[in-house]
């Protein structure tokens, strides 16, 4: 196999990149082996590459997720996020994280990451759950409904009125048109349509069968939305039996409070 030769452009990103972005990230970018760019490296003197940080910067960190570096701040000083000072310089320190330590804390506060905003091996090797996370994010957008500004199409309209006909409930409907329940209501009262979309029975005692789901889900990151859906129960009441099994909610966002409560 031919030796692919080191451009100028790639060794000006190297030399740039180096300490500051991860080594995954770099080698992604370069679409060249971990070897290759560390050999690379201790060519140009940026450093013994035996010793190359196995982890990231919090600023390259808050890039890769996409999430405000303010986030992050907010991660570390209330739930935990294990951030370390380490000198790539003689002039500066700078916040890093390691691969390790961030999947742990990541595996635990998983709720609050949107694992579909980036992709598998951005971050270093990821464990089997991260995934099925990412699966379940993506999965989580179609339950989000449109701006509340959208128009109603003549389409969306009829389909309305023939699911509440049907005996549809809120959230099928909704589900349906990617609107909230509030759009919903509102449009039958515009439209003058008597018939009113079936209500869940929220007060039907949970099953074991149907809180092991829920435990089992909060575990993986699923949302509370495809939680509600699949049980045919109201996000309302799954948050509600939520908060009576241990679970708090901090910005929207469960946590389990201290041990579980069946």
């Amino acid at each position: 196999m031919k030796k692919r030769h080191w451009t100028q452009e790639e060794i000006d990103y190297l030399e740039v990149s180096w300490g500051t972005v991860s080594l995954p990230g770099i080698c992604k970018k370069l679409n060249r082996t971990e070897n290759s760019v560390k050999v690379k490296a201790y060519k140009l003197g940026l450093g013994d590459p035996i010793k190359a940080f196995d982890g990231i910067t919090i600023c390259e960190l808050a890039k890769t997720i996409k999430v405000n570096y303010s986030i992050m701040k907010n991660w570390e000083e209330k739930y935990g996020l294990p951030v370390m000072y380490k000198r790539f310089t003689k002039v500066k320190k700078v916040k890093v994280i390691k691969y390790k330590d961030w999947w742990k804390w990541a595996e635990k506060n998983k709720q609050m990451i949107d694992f579909s905003r980036f992709e598998k091996g951005d971050l270093g090797p990821e464990p089997d759950w991260a995934e099925e996370k990412r699966r379940a994010d993506h999965r989580k957008k179609m339950y989000v409904p449109k701006p509340h500004n959208t128009p109603w199409s003549s389409r969306d309209d009829n389909l309305l009125k023939h699911m509440v006909e049907k005996g549809y409930t809120y959230p099928e409907i909704c589900d349906q048109l990617q609107r909230t329940h509030g759009a919903v209501k509102r449009r039958l009262q515009d439209l003058g349509i008597k018939y009113r979309p079936a209500y869940l029975d929220n007060h039907r005692p949970y099953t074991q069968k149907e809180i092991d789901y829920i435990l089992e889900s909060m575990k993986k990151g699923i949302s509370i939305q495809e939680i509600s859906r699949h049980l045919k129960r109201s996000e309302a009441g799954v948050r509600g039996k939520l908060e009576r099994m241990g679970y708090k909610f901090r910005n929207g966002v469960p946590h389990l409070d201290e041990k579980q409560i069946s």
